[in-house]
């Protein structure tokens, strides 16, 4: 029973200190990994503290790389792929929800969302489709409320200058 619980002590201390550390340290700089799968940094910052005390001991912060992509939640679904070029987001990029169903497409061009971008909601329904030029929303938005209900917002240079 000693032995347990001083393992269970070690391990919670463990933890403590890596989660202690990442606070200090600028994120945006990182991957995050459990063992050799990356991590969302969002499912990580939001569900870490639920993490098995296994899965503690395998966290690693890795300076961000390039190459191709395939980041998970902690659920083990996947979060997203894409291509790191420049140690940013470039090409296309797709993002799916918790539950498995699509988020998000579009490209992005040195980490800015740039060009057509198409979302959904968690239940499979349309959200959105616009445009993006150098990050900011440009053109018209077809927006769609989670019932179907559509609103049109036409922006210039990312402002909002007219709603149908």
């Amino acid at each position: 029973m000693k032995k347990s619980l001083a393992l269970i002590l070690f391990v919670l201390s463990i933890f403590a200190s890596q989660i202690s550390y990442a606070q200090e340290m600028n994120l945006e700089e990182y991957e995050i990994y459990i063992g050799d799968t990356l991590i969302s940094k969002s499912d990580f910052i939001k569900n870490s503290k639920t993490l098995s005390a296994e899965k503690s001991q395998k966290i690693q912060f890795k300076p961000i790389s390039n190459g191709d992509k395939k980041a998970y939640y902690i659920n083990g679904n996947v979060y997203s792929i894409g291509k790191i070029k420049n140690l940013k987001e470039n090409g296309t990029w797709e993002y799916w929800h918790i539950n498995g169903k699509k988020a998000r497409e579009g490209d992005f061009v040195d980490g800015k969302p740039n060009g057509r971008h198409k979302y959904w909601y968690e239940n499979g329904n349309l959200r959105g489709i616009g445009n993006w030029n150098n990050g900011v929303y440009d053109g018209e938005w077809e927006m769609y409320n989670e019932d179907g209900k559509k609103i049109v917002q036409i922006y210039k240079d990312g402002k909002l200058i007219e709603e149908k």
